[in-house]
């Protein structure tokens, strides 16, 4: 059994994570002005793009493209609904969009017709 840590499924939690990261960096960035913060953000993203290209290596551009950017997405809304207070600020139809978002990912991840090599 492969190291879980090099697994391409790791890779894809860790691109989404490294994403979210930056994508809260860089709107908070925006609103407070600290050059830690951009010297982060710019330190971060090309890992961003590496780790992406280490997982659509092992599953393909297309099923790649679905799972990281789709939780890139899911990352930062949970960020600003839960640690931003961005709730109030949504619409019904923006909630519903994201839980079909979510949707989109289980369908993905549970009925994957084969594992990455």
């Amino acid at each position: 059994m492969k190291s879980l840590l090099l697994s391409p499924w790791s890779a894809v939690l860790a691109c989404a994570a490294l994403s979210t990261v930056t994508d809260t960096l860089g709107t908070t960035w925006w609103e407070q002005k600290k050059l830690w913060m951009l010297l982060a953000i710019l330190g971060l993203s090309p890992l961003v793009f590496l780790s992406f290209g280490y997982v659509g290596s092992h599953f393909g551009l297309a099923k790649a493209s679905s799972l990281t950017n789709t939780l890139v997405v899911i990352g930062p809304i949970l960020v600003g609904i839960f640690f931003r207070g961005e709730l109030r600020q949504l619409s019904a139809v923006e909630v519903a969009g994201m839980a079909l978002a979510v949707a989109g990912i289980v369908l993905l991840t549970v009925f994957s017709p084969s594992e990455a090599s």
